[in-house]
């Protein structure tokens, strides 16, 4: 949006297919245009409340991956939502890898619920509570040659079978269900994933994960490429979710996002933890030490 005011001498809005308006550039701002895109006044892109912060439930000891991810320690608890920030080469993606099974550890524990785990699949992930929303939705989220109905039930057939015959019925309820909590717009379920907007297909893949029931979320650039409306829902989707008692990992390469829905921000740098904060002491200065190596870890 911020090159579209640089460049732009006029601007066109179209919203779900349809013209809203042009206006000349220097003579609007960026909440005005942002209410045209979506519809409606957005007063705040992090509707980020507070949550009871409870137990740990996933513990990570010294999680190594030769040459990549070094001695990476630290704890995520019932409620929160931690920030995992970095420069881009950093390592979040892979210590995620690493902790749900992608990718093979080389050393380093991890711990769920209290109890040590191995975790050598995301099968593995999965039964002990975990969800990954992965960072490149075309790539490894969205199948693009299957109904929206099919991409949302797809991690969690086996709870809709009896006998090995699917339960159309219940799924369908289901769907209808998440159509509704999560304000996706499709004009079916039978729809092809690849025909909806990004937000909408994002939307989608959320409710996949969460029709499985994790306890820990996984986040990887949740609102990248899709429009400050779908990210606002998305956020407030979260919140929701850690009001309820999930516990959050959000991997974010934008900075406001980091500030603005962060319980606690982890900052990795060339494959090391190299600050982490409390949302008190989560500055962009900060973070952006830490990430260039330059910062300390703080205390949390």
């Amino acid at each position: 949006m911020d090159e579209v005011f640089q460049i732009a001498d006029e601007i066109t809005v179209l919203r779900d297919g349809q013209y809203i308006a042009t206006v000349p550039a220097a003579q609007t701002d960026r909440n005005s245009l942002i209410a045209m895109m979506v519809g409606r006044e957005l007063t705040n892109l992090f509707p980020k409340e507070d949550a009871p912060i409870g137990e740990v439930v996933l513990s990570v000891r010294n999680l190594t991956r030769n040459g990549i991810v070094h001695d990476v320690s630290f704890d995520l608890r019932r409620g929160e939502i931690l920030g995992l920030s970095g420069l881009m080469g950093a390592g979040r993606t892979e210590v995620i890898e690493g902790i749900f099974g992608i990718k093979p550890i080389d050393a380093g524990t991890i711990t769920i619920m209290g109890k040590e785990v191995q975790i050598k699949s995301p099968t593995d992930a999965i039964r002990h509570g975990m969800a990954l929303l992965t960072e490149d939705r075309k790539l490894t989220g969205i199948m693009g040659v299957l109904s929206v109905r099919d991409n949302m039930m797809i991690a969690s057939l086996e709870s809709y079978a009896k006998a090995g015959f699917l339960n159309k019925k219940i799924i369908n309820e289901t769907c209808a269900r998440e159509k509704t909590r999560l304000e996706l717009k499709t004009p079916s379920m039978d729809q092809l994933i690849r025909n909806l907007s990004g937000g909408n297909q994002q939307k989608v893949l959320v409710s996949r994960w969460l029709l499985t029931v994790p306890e820990i979320l996984i986040l990887d650039e949740p609102t990248r490429g899709i429009d400050v409306g779908a990210k606002s829902e998305i956020h407030r989707l979260m919140s929701k979710l850690a009001q309820e008692g999930k516990a959050i990992i959000m991997i974010s390469s934008e900075l406001p996002e980091i500030l603005g829905m962060s319980d606690r921000v982890l900052v990795m740098h060339d494959g090391r933890v190299g600050g982490e904060f409390a949302r008190k002491d989560a500055t962009q200065e900060n973070i952006m030490r830490a990430a260039t190596g330059q910062g300390e870890v703080a205390a949390v």
